[in-house]
């Protein structure tokens, strides 16, 4: 095959949803044995006003990941070993219920793992109306969409996403975006707490505004490293002019 055909058969394989998104990133498996041997156990949802615990249309499976509440014995991890984590690239943008069974046996191998991983708050944002909150308008039953970067001055590119969801923030009223603004401006180390989830709906992001399509979603705790010592995003002091 002439070198024009493979590159026009690589760009149909990019475009065509069955075949995936085959995003360029670096891979590797160091310390992915401590995820594989983990215990995970399945994902305990529980009901939200006006939404069950597998959201709306289209990806049933993935909503529930996305909807879990429960907590476990966390596992620390290392930032890179998430970032680097390899994923079957022929997931992207299609359905759990499209993937081979050798797909989803790749996938389970890391996902659902109960972890800890230190980093930095690069930046977060509020998201819209989406099928894993049966596409609610209420801003308390969105997500905050959260960069995870390794050092404080990484861009997004290089950042790992995670997630806080409408059902853990009914369980942290002290989750705000004000207590979140105040952590990304100090660029204090903070230690997040949650389930290792791949969501493969957004590989033509990767390289532009996230790392990898694994993702902390959601996370259970949030804690900022502060004189020494860890504390709770709920316990952390404000600025008086930020409680204003």
């Amino acid at each position: 095959m002439s070198l024009r055909g493979v590159l026009v058969r690589a760009l149909v394989c990019l475009i065509a949803t069955g075949c995936g998104f085959l995003p360029l990133s670096r891979t590797s498996r160091t310390g992915a044995d401590l995820l594989e041997s983990a215990a995970k156990p399945p994902p305990a949802v529980p009901a939200l006003v006006g939404c069950g615990a597998d959201g709306s249309q289209p990806d049933y499976a993935l909503n529930r990941r996305k909807n879990r509440t429960d907590e476990a014995r966390w596992i620390d991890v290392p930032w890179p070993t998430i970032a680097r984590l390899p994923w079957p690239r022929a997931v992207g943008l299609r359905f759990r219920n499209q993937w081979t069974e050798g797909e989803q046996r790749e996938v389970a191998r890391y996902e659902g793992a109960p972890v800890r991983v230190e980093g930095y708050l690069q930046g977060f944002r509020l998201e819209g109306r989406e099928p894993t909150n049966c596409y609610s308008d209420d801003p308390a039953q969105r997500d905050f969409h959260l960069w995870f970067a390794e050092e404080p001055g990484d861009a997004r590119r290089q950042a790992v996403v995670i997630e806080i969801t409408p059902r853990v923030r009914a369980l942290h009223p002290g989750w705000t975006a004000e207590r979140l603004a105040t952590v990304q401006t100090s660029r204090d180390r903070i230690r997040v707490s949650g389930w290792l989830m791949l969501d493969q709906m957004h590989p033509e992001r990767v390289g532009l505004n996230r790392a990898t399509l694994w993702e902390i979603h959601p996370i259970l705790q949030l804690e900022i490293r502060r004189d020494s010592a860890w504390i709770a995003l709920d316990s952390l002091e404000m600025p008086t002019d930020a409680l204003r």
